[in-house]
């Protein structure tokens, strides 16, 4: 579960925008950040996909994120997850049961310990820039610095013209690769004012486990 939380938090932390990179190689970041936050609410269709060749495992799926700040709804693979920034909702279809959860910020998953820790944390580096389908593209390497991590790298794939998230992909030490491949990318959308808090009266009968 560590690792699915941290593919999720870093996932949030590129997209929320608040990156601030030093390096020269690191530029590129902070254009990628500047461009994601003046964009607003942004609103995110993928597909999700899990590889792992010596395994024979390769499972996809589809799922899409909302962001607002430190503020976010995903669902993904029979899950869905909603934070106000105080308080997250995780709804487990196949247990029929919601988690109630505070945000803790003294843990990696926390979206305010990591956006505020980026240069901290992790090592960013330009491996390329390449075109694919008539498409110009950067990809970056993110790497912790904490040895104990859980994940060996993450690669972003950044449309070098449009200077947004084309795809999020996190190596980790059991040869899993995890790749979020963005389908749409809505930006300044317009959201409803529920839309970061979990309503039970839609989910008859849930149990729910105020782990609070």
């Amino acid at each position: 579960m560590k690792i699915y939380k941290q593919i999720v938090a870093l996932l949030l932390l590129v997209m929320a925008g608040t990156i601030h990179a030093q390096t020269s190689s690191e530029k590129i970041l902070d254009q990628l950040a500047s461009k994601t936050n003046a964009a607003g609410n942004i609103k995110v269709a993928f597909s999700y996909k899990m590889d792992n060749t010596e395994a024979d495992i390769h499972e996809i799926t589809e799922g899409s994120l909302i962001v607002s700040g430190d503020k976010y709804q995903l669902k993904i693979a029979g899950q869905e997850i909603i934070c106000d920034g105080k308080t997250i909702w995780t709804y487990i279809a196949d247990a029929d049961e919601v988690q109630i959860n505070e945000v803790n910020e003294d843990e990696s998953f926390s979206p305010t310990k990591l956006l505020s820790s980026y240069t901290a944390d992790y090592d960013a580096t330009l491996e390329k820039e390449y075109t694919e389908n008539n498409r110009h593209y950067y990809l970056m390497k993110l790497k912790p610095k904490d040895k104990n991590s859980g994940f060996d790298y993450v690669h972003l794939k950044i449309d070098k013209d449009l200077m947004q998230l084309a795809a999020f992909i996190l190596y980790d030490f059991d040869q899993n690769v995890f790749s979020y491949i963005i389908k749409e990318y809505l930006s300044d959308v317009a959201l409803p004012a529920n839309v970061f808090s979990f309503d039970a009266s839609k989910y008859s009968g849930v149990d729910i486990i105020d782990m609070r």
